[in-house]
């Protein structure tokens, strides 16, 4: 039956292949193809979160910044007195 779905062949170094269960076995997945969708969706995740990440820094003022930094630490130290970090 066709299918809608792309679909993608990897040839992959042993070493990674190896890795590759390793993580297989940290997270339980049986299928190696699940893992590797599972991994490339955190790194496409990752990739875009990266990007919001830097059009913030490239567009926010040295004070900006350092109020952001202050925020952050205030914030740190809230949750470590809770004991939550």
């Amino acid at each position: 039956m066709p299918s809608d779905k792309k679909r993608i062949n990897l040839t992959i170094p042993d070493e990674i292949y190896e890795r590759l269960q390793a993580y297989k076995n940290e997270t339980g997945i049986v299928n190696d193809a699940t893992a590797c969708l599972q991994l490339i969706v955190q790194q496409l995740n990752a990739h875009a979160n990266n990007k919001a990440v830097l059009h913030f820094l490239q567009n926010s003022t040295l004070e900006q910044l350092q109020q952001a930094a202050n925020e952050g630490a205030a914030q740190f130290q809230e949750l470590r007195e809770k004991g939550i970090t």
